[in-house]
C-alpha cells in the first residue's frame, strides 16, 4: 500500500507579471475552493488528466484519469498572494506523477489563462 504524498513548488514567480487580480487579505488565509468549471481533458507527463476551473477565477485542479498510471492523484494549481502555488496530493505512481509535475511546472501565465478560458467555455459532461 502507498502511504499519500505531498509535493509542493516553490512559487511560481512567471505569473507575477500576468496580472491576474488581487489575492485574499490574510496571507495565511485558508482558501476553500470549488471547481466544477469543465472539464477539459489534457496531458501531463505523458498521461491523461482531467482539468477543472476552480470559482475563484484563477485556480485550476488537474485530476489524473482513472486509467492513467497517475491515479489516483491531484494536483492544484493555486493563486494567491499574487503569484500560484502548485501542489499535488495522492498515491499514483510516483514516475507518473513526477513527470507530470515537471510539466505543470513550466506552464507559462498565457498557459495558465488557456486552460482557465476552456475550463469555462467547456460543456459538463452528466
Amino acid at each position: 500500500m502507498n502511504a499519500a504524498r505531498t509535493m509542493r513548488a516553490g512559487r511560481l514567480a512567471a505569473f507575477l507579471a500576468a496580472g491576474f487580480g488581487a489575492a485574499p487579505a490574510a496571507a495565511d488565509a485558508v482558501v476553500h475552493l470549488k471547481c466544477e468549471s469543465g472539464p477539459v481533458a489534457k496531458s501531463y507527463g505523458g498521461t491523461k488528466w482531467t482539468v477543472f476551473g476552480c470559482d475563484d477565477g484563477k485556480s485550476l485542479a488537474f485530476v489524473a484519469d482513472k486509467a492513467s498510471p497517475a491515479a489516483p492523484f491531484t494536483f492544484m494549481l493555486i493563486y494567491a498572494n499574487k503569484d500560484y502555488d502548485l501542489s499535488g496530493r495522492g498515491t499514483g505512481a510516483r514516475k507518473a506523477t513526477d513527470a507530470a509535475y515537471a510539466d505543470l511546472q513550466k506552464l507559462s501565465a498565457a498557459d495558465v489563462l488557456a486552460l482557465l478560458n476552456a475550463t469555462k467555455a467547456a460543456k459538463p459532461k452528466n
